[in-house]
């Protein structure tokens, strides 16, 4: 069984706590936001706040800090907006500013796959980032948006609470491998679609120590499988790398009902993954 699909029973705890080193620093994401690396002009679009679910809010040194998210924030992949504003309400567009999120169970602590924010102007900054747990109640704060800025010449952090409750269906998963041993493999595709093709999107990161650096260099082979009526759809297409750990391939899901879809790990021309790794689709 996944180990981080077991994460609401006591021995899913457990194993996941054993996984984890007592600190975490930054991800080996890179901050650079030139065309190389995939961003371009509509990258910089600035998001309107109706379309964006306001996660928290704090003030520190007169200054507001909003977070908002595209969505409640689950143990998933998630595309995360902080708004910075002074006290009268004026946009705080910061070069040096920087945040990651980190999950705090008491004694231990622990973060998990992020890219460095990308700074839209008027204030606004977006960070893509993977929860790759929930919060556990009564164990520790749980997840915060740690948030560092140069001010008044220091380098100050903020830390802004952020609660991240289970997701419906699991769509980060992991899986011990061949060479880069355990990865995170995150399915962009949402829990309902329609019948019919789809443009499938993941997001593979590699767990190193306090680091979640991204892997480009695999092929994610795709199969799906409908349980109720015993039998899979054709048409599907592999996942290439797209770069910046992002792999897009096609699913097709050719009729309604619960579907899964069950991905293996190709490198070098053979199978890499220890694990089986699922994702449950309720297709209408």
């Amino acid at each position: 069984m996944n180990l981080y699909s077991r994460v609401g029973t006591v021995g899913g705890i457990i194993l996941l706590l054993l996984a984890f080193s007592v600190a975490f620093s930054t991800s080996s994401c890179t901050a650079d936001h030139s065309k190389k690396n995939g961003k371009n002009a509509t990258d910089f679009i600035l998001p309107k706040e109706s379309d964006l679910v306001r996660i928290a809010d704090t003030v520190w040194d007169v200054t507001n800090y909003t977070v908002y998210a595209d969505a409640i924030l689950n143990n998933k992949y998630h595309t995360v907006y902080l708004h910075v504003k002074d006290k009268s309400g004026n946009p705080i567009n910061d070069k040096t500013l920087d945040f990651y999120p980190e999950m705090s169970m008491g004694r231990m602590k622990h973060g998990g796959p992020y890219e460095h924010p990308l700074a839209l102007g008027n204030g606004w900054y977006r960070s893509p980032m993977v929860f790759i747990m929930a919060d556990i109640p009564q164990m520790g704060i749980g997840w915060q948006l740690h948030t560092i800025r140069s001010h008044k010449g220091k380098k100050d952090t903020l830390a802004i609470k952020i609660p991240v409750t289970a997701a419906a269906s699991m769509r980060t998963m992991s899986s011990g491998t061949r060479d880069d041993s355990r990865v995170f493999i995150s399915c962009l595709l949402p829990d309902n679609v329609k019948q019919g093709k789809h443009q499938i999107q993941f997001l593979m990161n590699k767990m190193d120590g306090h680091h979640f650096p991204v892997l480009d260099n695999y092929v994610i082979k795709i199969r799906t499988n409908m349980p109720s009526m015993g039998h899979g759809s054709s048409g599907n297409i592999a996942a290439e790398s797209k770069g910046r750990g992002y792999y897009e391939g096609t699913v097709n899901f050719s009729m309604a009902g619960s579907w899964e879809v069950l991905i293996e790990l190709w490198k070098d021309g053979k199978k890499a993954n220890q694990d089986d790794i699922k994702y449950r689709v309720q297709v209408i």
